[in-house]
């Protein structure tokens, strides 16, 4: 289980579009078990790069579920930012949690956006491992 989604816990950030500059990425640091295995716990680390300006870095999660052979939102557990407005490098962290009381398998989902005012600079994604 946890070698099959090490590999898939980081995702590169990068505009639409684009091939060549790498703007930042988003890890999963780390995730854990709990309550017999209903409940997620997760860190995530959201980092830009130095070279362009952004204004603010945040981080969407949700709770997934695994149904029909694929991966669901369940559950929206909220948004977190950081105002940073600096052309060097910067990030972020938090941990989340995800309380899944179906059965079958679940994780923690982060979306992670780098903006620059109203305009999206990079977005990516990462998970956890899963529990269930």
């Amino acid at each position: 289980m946890l070698s099959t989604t090490v590999a898939l816990a980081l995702a590169m950030l990068m505009p639409a579009g684009a091939t060549a500059t790498t703007y930042g990425k988003i890890t999963n640091t780390s995730w854990s078990c709990k309550n017999s295995g209903n409940k997620v716990v997760a860190a995530f680390k959201l980092t830009k790069y130095s070279g362009f300006h952004a204004t603010k870095l945040i981080m969407d999660a949700y709770g997934q579920g695994f149904y029909s052979g694929g991966w669901s939102n369940d559950y929206y557990i909220g948004r977190w930012y950081a105002n940073i407005n600096t052309n060097g490098a910067a990030y972020m962290t938090q941990s989340f949690y995800y309380i899944d009381n179906q059965s079958g398998s679940s994780r923690i989902k982060v979306v992670a956006t780098i903006k620059n005012g109203s305009t999206t600079v990079a977005k990516g994604n990462a998970h956890s491992g899963y529990c269930g």
